[in-house]
């Protein structure tokens, strides 16, 4: 796998998507601007007092508004991330709304199956954990500790699953339309190993660390009062376009390619 082109590729389509096209940048903007007003709503130096914390300073209704504003809107950004998917080529318009609507739903909702099976270990955890908490006495059934440690690693393989399945059982779902097929564990496998178990491995630690640097680079601005924020609001919709770039070309190594045509007599 050639890790230069999938960077240089992904930069290019970054570029062209909003090079020229600044009303895609300002939806783009707009749609994930929402959860960024959470700080404006919530001032942790007010609610946590040393070891204290004041529940009740908590604007849960403005939360909880700002939070459902928020969800429908990233379903719009999901949605153009499944044309992106598509190798959609030159870079997709936000039209079509319903449509976008719709799709962004069904990759999340691909996507969150991912982590269904991580989620319900921790969550059987949790309530392992309520339940030695709230005993007497710890060791009083030393049997529900030692559950509980035979849990980590089973929780541990699930998280590694949904890291590795997750993205390409998006763009699978994008590439067929079904959610069924990207939920197929086994058409998945069969793509990872044409892609490379190695070659992945390698690509997503790759895009890991320039997406760490990236948000590094951008998150400095933020400590700048009252604007600081716009920056990270307005330079994240470029990384987010360019890691769905940047997992379609990894996806598209593992596609298998069409048969040649049979020779005329």
């Amino acid at each position: 796998m050639e890790f230069e082109k999938l960077f240089n590729d992904g930069i290019g389509y970054t570029r062209e998507t909003f090079e020229g096209h600044w009303v895609r940048w300002i939806i783009f903007v707009l749609l994930g601007l929402p959860f960024s007003l959470v700080r404006f709503v919530v001032d942790p130096t007010k609610i946590i007092e040393k070891t204290a914390i004041h529940w009740e300073l908590i604007p849960w209704r403005t939360l909880a508004a700002i939070g459902v504003v928020g969800l429908l809107a990233s379903f719009f950004i999901s949605g153009y991330l499944v044309r992106v998917y598509r190798g959609t080529r030159p870079a997709p318009d936000f039209t079509g709304w319903a449509s976008l609507f719709v799709d962004g739903i069904r990759l999340d909702l691909v996507m969150l199956a991912w982590f269904l099976p991580a989620l319900i270990v921790l969550l059987a955890e949790l309530a392992l954990g309520l339940g030695m908490i709230t005993s007497s006495h710890i060791t009083a059934n030393p049997g529900t500790l030692v559950l509980m440690i035979l849990l980590i690693p089973v929780e541990i393989a699930f998280l590694v699953v949904a890291f590795f399945y997750m993205v390409l059982g998006g763009i699978r779902f994008s590439r067929t339309g079904s959610m069924a097929e990207g939920w197929r564990f086994s058409a998945v496998t069969e793509m990872l190993r044409r892609i490379g178990w190695g070659n992945y491995f390698i690509a997503v630690v790759l895009f890991t660390i320039a997406a760490v640097l990236y948000n590094i680079a951008v998150s400095l601005p933020s400590v700048i009062p009252y604007v600081g924020w716009i920056v990270p609001v307005c330079l994240g919709p470029f990384l987010t376009v360019f890691a769905a770039r940047y997992y379609t070309l990894i996806y598209e190594a593992g596609e298998v390619p069409p048969a040649a045509a049979s020779p005329a007599p």
